[in-house]
Order: C-alpha cells, then sequence, then structure tokens
C-alpha cells in the first residue's frame, strides 16, 4: 500500500475513546538472523528467521541500549527497515505529532509478534488487590502515554500484551513492558488486578518493501 492508505477506525477500550478520523497522519505526534544453509552431512535446512522475528529480534538485542535519538518512534522505523519492512515515512507524513501508518491495519484481535500498536492519550488505572493474614494489600499504578509507539513481543491473555518500547518512561532505553489494551480484572499470583483504560489505539502488520 502506499499513501493512500486509510487506517480502519480506531479500536475502542474502556472510559472516553476517540475515533480515527481517516487521515493517513493526524499532525498534532540490528542483525537480521541467518540465511538457512544445507547442514553438512544430509541435515534439514534452517528456517529463515520471519519478518516479524527479525522486527522483534533487533528489539530485544537492544534492550537497555537508546536506539537512535531515544524516540519511541526511532525503535519501531529501525527495526522495520532492519527487516525489510515499510515505515511509517512510506505512508505519510512523519512529524512530531503524527499518528503514523506502520502497515496494513488490524483489528485487535488480530495482534501477533512483531505488529505496531500507535497509541494516543492512553491511560490505565491498575489496582492490585491481594489478600494476606494481615489482611488485604492494594497498590495502585497509573500509566500515561499520551503519544506512543510500541513493538508487540506476545500476546497474552486478558488484553494484556507484551511489548518492547523506549522512551517510557521519558529517556527511558528500550525495555520490556506489559501493556493493558482494554478494562478488565483478573486474577493473576494470588492477586486480583484492576484495569482501567482509556484512548485510541491503531494495530498494524507491517509490509515487506
Amino acid at each position: 500500500m502506499g499513501n493512500g492508505h486509510t487506517p480502519s477506525p480506531a479500536n475502542e477500550l474502556g472510559g472516553t475513546i476517540h475515533v480515527d478520523d481517516g487521515t493517513l497522519a493526524r499532525t498534532g505526534a540490528p542483525a537480521p538472523g541467518p540465511v538457512g544453509l544445507d547442514a553438512k552431512g544430509g541435515g534439514a535446512k534452517q528456517a529463515h528467521p520471519t519478518m516479524a522475528d527479525q522486527i522483534v529480534s533487533l528489539a530485544v538485542q537492544r534492550r537497555g541500549d537508546r536506539v537512535g535519538n531515544g524516540e519511541c518512534f526511532t525503535l519501531a522505523d529501525r527495526a522495520l527497515r532492519n527487516a525489510g519492512a515499510r515505515s511509517a515515512a512510506d505512508f505519510g507524513p512523519v512529524v512530531p505529532e503524527a499518528d503514523y501508518v506502520w502497515g496494513t491495519s488490524i483489528g485487535r484481535s488480530e495482534l501477533r509478534r512483531g505488529d505496531i500498536i500507535q497509541l494516543r492519550d492512553y491511560h490505565c488505572d491498575l489496582e492490585i488487590r491481594t489478600e494476606n493474614a494481615d489482611g488485604t494489600v492494594i497498590d495502585t499504578q497509573t500509566e500515561n502515554r499520551p503519544h506512543h509507539t510500541a513493538i508487540v513481543e506476545s500476546v497474552g491473555s486478558n488484553g494484556v500484551v507484551t511489548v518492547l518500547e523506549q522512551n517510557f518512561p521519558e529517556g527511558s532505553p528500550v525495555t520490556r513492558s506489559r501493556l493493558h489494551l482494554s478494562s478488565v480484572e483478573y486474577t493473576s499470583g494470588g492477586s486480583t488486578v484492576t484495569a482501567t483504560v482509556s484512548g485510541t489505539f491503531w494495530f498494524y502488520r507491517p509490509q515487506a518493501r
């Protein structure tokens, strides 16, 4: 796809939801794996890593480092280009406050390893309630990602994905984080987790050049 690509409406989350207005970029925001070789002695060929694996691999290799200028955009851009995928500049203007397009627009239920999430006004309140011999312990956490890009490493249950990102919190190197995509309550490790999520997401499947 080229500059005529129009993202599908943003997926709705709990709380106040904003819908994509249909414009391409809304103003306001290494190492590929080895090529498979015949093993000596007649062994089977090694599988060539997929584009998704290469995208995730670069981000994993750079954990703890700042990639380029340290912006969240730069990590995704570097990972896609390294894997031979088209990047945001192939789909529209790259300006600081644009909601970047990273490939083919997909639904949240289609998310898989190597996909890209673009976020706008993301807010998540977490309450972690643990019952023990001394009573109830409640831990609360708040996360805000006003304008952000993240790479999907894995998709879990309860609307939670593991992502690789940088510049969250601001100035941070590449890190692995758990990102809640919907308001939900679930049990984890003996604690009850309640997530209240609002904001707008766009989900993208990278395209080969």
